[in-house]
């Protein structure tokens, strides 16, 4: 074995022995609301419309309304969000969606998916859900993505419960 392929082999032994991984990551979020899951259901149902109850989120808009396939476009006040309608059900009270394009300067993941759900809770009002899987980037510690991912979630679903209680049926 030469010097130069022992180096070599060496250089990248090292960057590989320093380099971190991306860690599979997931985050669940859920908020009772004293609202009938219709009511719920038909504040947050259009995809292209975040914007009217997450307060981090200043527009949105889609390709397709809610139909798989659409597109949609966050504008987080500067930075943006690309995401996709993977799966409606309007009968069931739920959607998927999935990231398309973010810098990893302001979400460091892949791979994310996530699903939102209404539900009746049993008690005159709603459970609101939305769960998140990822994996993380640029050495970005799960743990701390899934902070982020969870406050993300957690102040637009405490907004959506001031919004809808609020307000009268």
């Amino acid at each position: 074995m030469t010097k130069s392929f022992r180096l070599l082999t060496s250089l990248i032994l090292a960057m590989f022995a320093s380099s971190t991984f991306a860690e599979s990551a997931s985050v669940t979020e859920k908020v009772e609301i004293a609202a009938s899951p219709a009511t719920v259901w038909a504040a947050s149902k259009d995809f292209g419309n975040l914007h009217s109850w997450h307060p981090g989120v200043i527009a949105s808009t889609n390709t397709n309304g809610n139909h798989p396939g659409s597109v949609r476009v966050l504008d987080l006040g500067g930075p943006t969000i690309t995401e996709e309608l993977v799966r409606f059900n309007d009968e069931h009270t739920n959607f998927t969606y999935k990231i398309n394009k973010v810098d990893p300067a302001v979400l460091p993941v892949e791979n994310y998916i996530s699903w939102f759900s209404v539900r009746d809770n049993g008690n005159g009002g709603s459970s609101l859900v939305w769960m998140g899987s990822f994996n993380t980037v640029n050495g970005a510690a799960a743990a701390d993505i899934e902070k982020g991912v969870s406050g993300i979630y957690r102040g637009g679903l405490d907004n959506l419960k001031a919004m809808l209680e609020g307000a009268t049926e």
